[in-house]
């Protein structure tokens, strides 16, 4: 039960999108890059007030919504990750509207479960189907889903965490 409880907070804190403390190690280019090179650069989402769904095969496992800053779009980038775990991708493709990682998440116990997350994303959207195991080797899926509310955060959500 602790090994579900555990990858289930993994699957709906991933989700944190930058994510709060969520090192998208979480997976992309940055909109800052984009701006600043002549070359055409990749854009991925946009920063802004963003709200995320979590299910864990068919059943809700959570809503939130998170301001997202210019940081944490460049982490998109980088793949899902909290900041409760160390994440590491042997596969890590953020291009084109699609999305395809492979590898692990490491808890602070050095306990390791593997991880498979497949979705595409727009500007402001995106939808990734995860697949892992517990770090006792049971499997788990779920879904994460995400939108971009508005340009602009509430200032209950500006203030630095």
């Amino acid at each position: 039960m602790r090994s579900t409880t555990l990858a289930a907070s993994a699957l709906a804190l991933a989700a944190g999108v930058a994510v709060a403390g969520f090192s998208l190690a979480q997976p992309l280019v940055s909109v800052a890059s984009r701006v600043a090179t002549p070359v055409a650069a990749k854009t991925t989402i946009l920063p802004g007030h963003w709200e995320y769904d979590y299910k864990i095969g068919p059943i809700p496992a959570g809503t939130e919504t998170r301001c997202l800053k210019p940081a944490d779009v460049e982490q998109f980038s980088r793949g899902i990750c909290t900041r409760k775990y160390r994440c590491d991708y042997t596969t890590n493709i953020v291009q084109n509207g699609k999305i395809r990682l492979k590898g692990s998440w490491t808890d602070k116990k050095d306990r390791v479960a593997p991880v498979n997350a497949e979705g595409s994303y727009t500007p402001e959207s995106f939808k990734l189907n995860i697949h892992m195991k517990t770090i006792n080797g049971l499997p788990l899926a779920g879904t994460m889903t995400a939108k971009r509310l508005s340009a602009d955060c509430p200032p209950d959500q500006t203030a630095a965490k």
